[in-house]
């Protein structure tokens, strides 16, 4: 579907007293398909396998969401994502009965360290980082973050893993540690995400709420609304910046 470009829904009054933007990273501002399904076709290939790679990449995320779900309910040692990701792989592979080996998968993993941002999203950070601050929190690990960070033309003010709360986004605990990292109350960090689970932790913990639906998908039923819907990146910054 194409990408909405204008501002949708405001839902819950002024957000003037947002200080910080934050943003989830996957699929929000990083363009993951453009690099991971590439290297799923070239494995398919390689193993003489006519799957759709479109497919798989969706079955693989939802099965690395899955687990990192419940890497964070059984509580102990926090999994790393390059780890959940790696076993998620290699089960629907399996799965779909496609003969890989360890450097396949490892392709495809190494793939999340080469992610760069839409090619709306740069302008769009050059704008809004003159009146917020802008931060990433993502479900990937520190080294991942740090990784991709100088894809940005507008440098973020900061990027944090979820590793470092020991829990998966959408726990609570790493939106409290954010908010904690960055000094601000959650009432004056506005999330922004193109996922309703993430913007669901989010409103949980007091934030207010961005639903960037650059795919078009429908928020759903939950009682905890996003105070604004966009389409793209450069929709939040006109949302936000030219009331």
């Amino acid at each position: 579907m194409p990408e909405t470009t204008h501002a949708q829904t405001t839902t819950d009054g002024s957000l003037d007293s947002i200080e910080l933007l934050a943003f989830d990273l996957y699929d929000t501002l990083l363009d993951r398909r453009s690099v991971l399904v590439p290297s799923i076709e070239a494995t398919f290939e390689r193993a003489g396998h006519d799957g759709d790679p479109e497919v798989f990449l969706r079955r693989y995320l939802a099965m690395h969401f899955r687990d990192s779900l419940v890497d964070s309910l059984l509580g102990g040692e926090h999994t790393s994502f390059e780890e959940i990701t790696r076993r998620a792989l290699a089960y629907r592979f399996v799965e779909a009965d496609v003969e890989v080996g360890e450097e396949d998968v490892e392709r495809i993993v190494e793939g999340w360290y080469r992610l760069d941002p839409y090619p709306e999203v740069n302008a769009a950070l050059d704008r809004l980082g003159e009146t917020y601050g802008l931060v990433g929190l993502s479900n990937g690990d520190p080294a991942m973050l740090e990784t991709v960070r100088p894809a940005f033309d507008t440098d973020l003010d900061g990027t944090l893993s979820v590793a470092e709360a020991g829990a998966y986004k959408p726990h609570p605990a790493p939106y409290e540690l954010l908010g904690e990292r960055y000094g601000v109350d959650p009432g004056e960090v506005l999330f922004v995400s193109a996922h309703t689970f993430d913007l669901l932790g989010a409103k949980a913990v007091g934030m207010r709420g961005a639903y960037l639906n650059r795919h078009a998908n429908p928020y759903g039923e939950w009682p905890q609304r996003p105070d604004l819907e966009v389409g793209s990146a450069p929709a939040l910054a006109e949302a936000l910046l030219d009331d």
